[in-house]
């Protein structure tokens, strides 16, 4: 493929402003129902949406061309960004969280490296899909898989990541992988999941990012639960890509400077979830959520934004 395929970017701005809503909203549960429903839709998919068209991008390479050229995009910013939170946190007062479990959404390019790195082996493995799907499921019974190395949210999420290439391979765009009428019966489905399962305290399971007995309901529970977390997110998921609109619009210039935003906001995080008076009004309020997160994506993805910081999303260029 040649050039940028710009309902690719309008996915990607997509998802960026869900992930920064989905941060917004704060403590969870927030009490506000609307909000943690909201919330629950959000994350039952953004995620692994995004690993899945991480996949659908990542070439494949091997050897030391391979290891550098992903150390410089993803290891450099994130020990940047890691030590920027860190000066963030120390002039708060706060003690600065372990440099290896990328907090504030910094694990996602622990994850991508990773991913990026065993791609060319694991199109070798025979069945590889649903072999990952297993090893996703398996790593729930391993006690030290968690958040250090976002090795959990790495093993958990590698079957989205693969699922992306293997669209690539085969010539489907992301965003076509459903018809547009089963992307509107899937998110109106999803919705009203996810309004009815935002009464109960399931959100730890959507996160990924550790072993089903520090969860709570048990192995076998946490078992099945990840097991129908990950059918539902391939679902809902291709479902809302299938909504994203074709062409140029305001999603496209988010969408093609979604790094930019994905770490510029993790900035903004730190602060944020320390100042009691910002979440108690935004964190819980339902209908500030879409608009101010898609206000902060756009600001963030301005070019004059993209210019001043591009040394510290791009540290080594």
């Amino acid at each position: 493929m040649t050039g940028r395929d710009t309902r690719i970017d309008n996915a990607k701005g997509l998802l960026i402003i869900l992930v920064v809503m989905g941060h917004l909203v704060w403590p969870v549960p927030s009490g506000d129902r609307a909000a943690d429903a909201l919330y629950f839709y959000v994350y039952s998919f953004h995620m692994p949406m995004f690993a899945l068209i991480s996949g659908w991008l990542s070439r494949v390479e091997t050897g030391r061309a391979a290891l550098v050229r992903n150390g410089r995009q993803l290891l450099a910013p994130y020990v940047v960004f890691v030590a920027l939170h860190t000066l963030i946190l120390r002039l708060m007062g706060q003690e600065p969280y372990p440099v290896l479990q990328g907090l504030y959404g910094l694990w996602y390019l622990l994850s991508l490296f990773c991913w990026r790195m065993i791609l060319p082996y694991a199109r070798r493995v025979p069945f590889a899909l649903p072999a990952s799907i297993v090893l996703a499921l398996a790593a729930g019974f391993v006690p030290f898989i968690g958040l250090d190395l976002s090795l959990s949210r790495t093993l958990v999420l590698l079957p989205f990541f693969l699922a992306g290439h293997r669209l690539r391979e085969r010539g489907i765009p992301p965003t076509a992988a459903f018809g547009r009428l089963t992307g509107w019966a899937l998110t109106a489905a999803g919705l009203f999941l996810a309004a009815w399962l935002s009464g109960y305290n399931f959100q730890p399971m959507l996160y990924g990012n550790g072993p089903y007995a520090a969860l709570g309901p048990g192995l076998v529970v946490g078992l099945v639960a990840r097991a129908i977390q990950l059918a539902v997110a391939f679902g809902l998921g291709l479902g809302a890509l299938a909504m994203v609109p074709p062409g140029e619009n305001p999603l496209t210039r988010i969408g093609r400077h979604s790094l930019h935003v994905y770490l510029l906001h993790s900035l903004l995080l730190v602060p944020y979830r320390l100042w009691p008076a910002a979440y108690g009004v935004l964190g819980s309020t339902a209908w500030l959520l879409i608009p101010v997160a898609a206000a902060l994506a756009w600001v963030l993805a301005s070019p004059s934004v993209v210019r001043i910081t591009r040394r510290l999303v791009a540290p080594l260029g």
